[in-house]
């Protein structure tokens, strides 16, 4: 039993460190101070901490503390993608489908942003929200194209908040509803959403004043229940 938790405490121990090495080397790259962050990441990394190999996979990525180098980003994604680590599915997703260190594939980029998706990633929401609407590595659906566009919205995502609200609009997907379409646009644009403020005011000129109330009141309803009841 002694020995056992001898065992335990030293694990207990690297974890801490591991965590220390991680945590300090994401402030150092706010700092810009790469090349301090590099080295305490790798540390990190190479002990299978799965958020510093994606933080290090950026890093390659962007060119931070390193030579630009998609192919070693796409091996460290790779590495916290096994790990089950949803920013890692979703950043190597990102590779295939923009074809970044390996060929251009939109099945195999799918299948980790549904792996990342399945994990509440808006960022992997939205984006196969939009391979179903485009039909990019899978076969055009509407229907589920709105189903995770609506994922991400209730989770806050603006961009999925004004994608759900233009599917109002077009009626694809879905029953055409320019009150809701507008309720949408509206919380998207109050989120930050440039795009969305532009949008519903392109709406609000093909409403009546009344539609248009009634869109204000839901917007307001579904904000105060943190969006959630919003249909």
């Amino acid at each position: 039993m002694k020995k056992l938790f001898c065992v335990f405490f030293v694990l207990l121990q690297v974890s801490f460190v591991l965590a220390d090495d991680f945590e300090d080397g994401v402030n150092a790259a706010k700092k810009e101070d790469y090349k301090k962050a590099a080295s305490l990441l790798m540390q990190a990394g190479k002990q299978g901490n799965s958020m510093a190999q994606v933080f290090l996979g950026l890093m390659y990525k962007n060119g931070k503390g390193f030579k630009q180098n998609q192919k070693e980003a796409l091996k460290l994604f790779r590495l916290a993608a096994k790990q089950g680590d949803a920013d890692g599915q979703y950043n190597l997703g990102r590779m295939y489908d923009n074809g970044q260190g390996i060929k251009q594939d939109y099945k195999e980029a799918f299948k980790w942003y549904e792996l990342a998706a399945d994990q509440g990633l808006t960022d992997a929401q939205l984006r196969i929200g939009l391979m179903y609407q485009l039909g990019q590595g899978i076969k055009q659906d509407y229907q589920l194209s709105e189903k995770f566009y609506r994922n991400a919205a209730k989770q806050g995502d603006p961009d999925a908040q004004l994608m759900l609200g233009l599917a109002y609009w077009s009626g694809r997907g879905l029953q055409q509803d320019k009150i809701r379409a507008y309720m949408w646009v509206n919380i998207a644009a109050a989120n930050g959403s440039h795009e969305a403020l532009s949008q519903r005011d392109d709406y609000e000129k093909n409403m009546n004043v009344k539609q248009v109330e009634q869109a204000q009141l839901l917007t307001k309803n579904c904000t105060a229940n943190n969006y959630k009841n919003c249909d």
